[in-house]
């Protein structure tokens, strides 16, 4: 499906995400974006939730696409502005792990992700409402979501600074007991993390849920069981080759909802999000417009 012509898109640029990268994005956008399609504007977030505001107003303004320049978090905030409306998403990723692009194979090198735009291949894909927000990749509890405060609090930004807080927090880090109730069945799960997956990855090819598929209508629940000290090596080999399912470790289960029983802790697209009660998510099937290869 291609974008009429001089279509108008609107590029949300969070200035301070992952590494640098969306510092060259001005230049970049105007010596490879096709402006023989386009016209563009581009604009830069200039604080926390702006660019849900900034995409909303985008939506109505009419542009056809809105661009999220940042990482998962940065294109989660873009695309609750634009659920339901008319425009589409589009992704230059310039983050730390970038799992929502990847999952979609959107390039992580800019000038490709903006091919990507300019070749205007829209499909629709699944969102998942969580409580009053809404996620495209993955959300979780546990030990995921523990490292994803630390990263928040962390000065030391990209995948070194990540690993770092891993590997900090797994030092005192102890699994718990979790109550789900799953499509309305109640389950008590012991584990170091839950996962509900849209799509398959974290972001660095850290694949917590490798059959997960952001168009089928489902959540994916990866649940990495409580494993010994000397598995550990194992589990990682797993998740960076997409066999985290064959672990002894490691349970799925797809559902359309679930709701999470007073968790600590829990993160949204690699962002901690507060919870004060219970957390609510269930599936909106084909509720987005993307761009992708």
């Amino acid at each position: 499906m291609s974008v009429e012509a001089k279509a108008k898109v609107c590029f949300i640029v969070n200035p301070i995400s992952g590494v640098g990268k969306q510092k060259k994005i001005k230049r970049l956008i105007k010596t490879h974006l096709d402006q023989k399609k386009f016209d563009y504007e581009i604009r830069y977030t200039d604080g926390p939730k702006r660019a849900i505001l900034m995409s909303q107003e985008a939506a109505n303004e009419g542009f056809s696409i809105i661009v999220a320049v940042g990482g998962d978090g940065s294109v989660n905030e873009v695309a609750q502005g634009i659920i339901g409306t008319n425009s589409a998403l589009a992704i230059i990723p310039t983050g730390s792990g970038n799992g929502l692009a990847r999952s979609l194979n959107i390039p992580t090198d800019s000038k490709k992700a903006i091919q990507v735009i300019n070749k205007c291949e829209l499909k629709w894909v699944d969102t998942v409402k969580i409580n009053e927000n809404t996620y495209l990749g993955v959300a979780g509890v546990g030990f995921d979501a523990h490292v994803s405060q630390a990263f928040a609090m962390a000065h030391k930004r990209g995948f070194t600074g990540y690993v770092k807080a891993i590997f900090q927090e797994l030092m005192t880090y102890h699994p718990r007991e979790y109550e789900l109730f799953i499509d309305g069945k109640r389950e008590v799960k012991q584990a170091f993390l839950i996962c509900f997956a849209n799509s398959t990855q974290y972001g660095n090819d850290v694949y917590i849920a490798p059959q997960a598929k952001i168009d089928d209508g489902y959540i994916d629940i990866s649940i990495l069981k409580e494993f010994p000290p000397h598995a550990a090596p194992l589990v990682i080999h797993d998740l960076f080759n997409k066999k985290i399912e064959t672990s002894k470790y490691f349970e799925t289960i797809r559902c359309q909802e679930v709701v999470v029983t007073y968790p600590s802790q829990i993160h949204v697209d690699g962002e901690p999000m507060r919870c004060k009660g219970d957390i609510f998510m269930r599936v909106l099937p084909s509720s987005l417009k993307i761009l992708s290869p």
